[in-house]
């Protein structure tokens, strides 16, 4: 399987366990040399996974750099712009390699960090995770460190993307827990329980993911 489709794959899984339907709303953005709005923010939770598997074809269809940095902020431009800010907002990154197609924030992942520390994690109610898969120098794990210290969130990287669903499913079940103010064993982390915490819990969220189409997620995972 190629990267994207692993990706595709676990986000799928984590918007049919968390996402429900007319209460939630997500959105779907991808960049490579460009950031792009697949799926704007929506209740419908079809619409969404409809946006996912278009992914694969995007990035089979265009062989692109990775402007990670630069698209960042554009993400976090669209949930202002977009996004109800009268409910929680958790966004997601996932990356397959270093920055190297931004302009603005051109090998400055301080900056960046910086941005994200002020205009999305300055807010409590608010949830970002980065994500960086690979190993070696396919990822500037020293660069993701920066920018999560300068921004007061998680940056993690992974060694392949058959892991991300367990790294998702984490996410979910540590939002969601959050959310209703409620701890979670080890034992429980599991999509049903996640379903669960979604079912009892009265606060709506805006999710979305900002997923890498550049090309080298094409390869095999």
């Amino acid at each position: 399987m190629q990267k994207i489709e692993y990706a595709v794959g676990a986000a799928g899984i984590f918007v049919a366990h968390l996402h429900r339907e007319g209460f939630d709303r997500g959105m779907i953005a991808t960049f490579g040399d460009h950031f792009r709005v697949v799926q704007g923010f929506t209740s419908t939770e079809s619409s969404i996974h409809s946006a996912l598997k278009g992914l694969v074809d995007q990035v089979n269809r265009w062989g692109q750099q990775t402007r990670l940095y630069d698209s960042i902020e554009d993400v976090i431009a669209e949930f202002w712009r977009n996004g109800k800010r009268d409910r929680p907002w958790l966004l997601t990154v996932i990356t397959d390699g270093q920055d190297n197609a931004s302009r603005k924030y051109y090998n400055n992942p301080a900056g960046i960090g910086r941005y994200i520390g002020q205009r999305f994690n300055h807010e409590p109610s608010n949830f970002i995770f980065v994500i960086g898969v690979g190993e070696g120098s396919q990822i500037d794990k020293k660069a993701l460190e920066t920018m999560a210290d300068h921004g007061s969130f998680l940056a993690m990287t992974i060694a392949a993307f058959p892991l991300l669903e367990l790294v998702f499913l984490q996410i979910a079940v540590d939002v969601s827990s959050a959310l209703i103010g409620r701890s979670v064993q080890v034992g429980n982390l599991s999509w049903a329980e996640v379903a669960q915490l979604r079912r009892i819990s009265h606060t709506p969220l805006d999710y979305g993911f900002l997923i890498d189409c550049s090309g080298s997620m094409s390869e095999p995972g």
